[in-house]
């Protein structure tokens, strides 16, 4: 059984950087209520908008000022939807929402702009690439209640995507596009920080035999119970991606050179059990080439990279099942 000594259950991720479940395009939830976020400078239209929203179960929070807005968006991240009527503008239309696409947050959450209808024309062809739609005054409420629920299916939908195109369809893990963007960041929190960053390439030895002798659906379940074992090891907020074929990368922030040692150590041993499969039980073990970045800013992310997939290869050379190193 896939089962660490610390009794967790065998499909628990423990990091939420380690997901196997792979996204139902299909299970898109549309009915479930918001969290909604209201930027309304007439004092009495923000309040009544709340109730309207809050009448259909969504969660509403009144902003005061565009400050107090970018407060709620660093400090809510189930936030879902802003409505707002670009309080804050100066007589020439800027201040600090001049482009609704420019604050980080809100590049990937929704906004409804409320406006004159005689300020539409030159609202859109000002803000268009920030808002998710506009809805001139006076408007009903029945129609705000379309947009919202409009704005949310596009929101929902977009972001189950999103997910999926992350994700490697196969095991759920993090795929090596994913994985490519997150290792200069990291690398980037390693230096600010000054905390090492620990890296570890895996590679299952002799996987093209078990494709070969045993066909690719049980090769397949090969690689989703790694996936599952590696989960099982890694701590909260380590990063693991399926780099490709049987290859598999685990980023382990604040991890020094014992810290990788022991966690590689572990997911080699837990590999070392065998693997329940359609044609029996097998073993496939691993190879793993362990690398601590320690900050240096002259070592590239391809360079950090390369060093734990050089002693991933050692690893191989000197007999496959093992853990290697890489020197600094």
């Amino acid at each position: 059984m896939d089962r660490p000594s610390n009794g967790r259950r065998p499909q628990e991720p423990l990091s939420s950087h380690c997901w196997l479940e792979v996204p139902d395009l299909t299970a898109v939830d549309y009915q479930s209520p918001a969290h909604i976020l209201l930027l309304i400078s007439d004092p009495k239209e923000g309040p009544r908008l709340s109730r309207v929203l809050s009448g259909q179960g969504h969660r509403v929070t009144l902003a005061a000022d565009w400050d107090h807005a970018l407060s709620q968006l660093n400090d809510a991240p189930e936030l879902e939807l802003m409505i707002t009527d670009l309080a804050d503008r100066d007589e020439h239309g800027g201040g600090p929402v001049h482009d609704l696409g420019t604050p980080h947050i809100l590049s990937s959450l929704p906004v409804i702009v409320l406006c004159r209808e005689q300020d539409l024309t030159p609202l859109m062809n000002q803000w268009a690439n920030g808002a998710a739609d506009f809805l001139s005054r006076p408007y009903g409420d029945t129609e705000l209640l379309v947009r919202v629920r409009r704005a949310l299916i596009q929101s929902r939908t977009m972001h189950l995507y999103l997910r999926a195109a992350h994700r490697d369809p196969l095991t759920g893990l993090y795929n090596k596009r994913v994985f490519a963007e997150m290792l200069p960041r990291e690398m980037s929190r390693s230096v600010r920080h000054g905390t090492p960053l620990g890296l570890i390439f895996a590679d299952l030895d002799k996987f093209k035999n078990v494709n070969d002798t045993l066909g690719h659906i049980i090769g397949d379940q090969v690689l989703q119970a790694f996936a599952r074992r590696l989960c099982l090891w890694v701590r909260e907020g380590d990063i693991v991606a399926r780099y490709g074929g049987e290859e598999f990368v685990v980023l382990a922030p604040g991890a020094g050179v014992e810290g990788i040692s022991v966690l590689a150590e572990r997911i080699r041993q837990a590999m070392e059990r065998p693997i329940s499969t359609r044609r029996g039980s097998l073993t496939v073990t691993v190879s793993q080439g362990a690398a601590v970045f320690r900050g240096k800013q002259s070592l590239s992310p391809d360079g950090f990279l390369n060093r734990a997939d050089q002693a991933q290869y050692l690893a191989k050379d000197l007999g496959r099942n093992r853990v290697v190193l890489a020197e600094e």
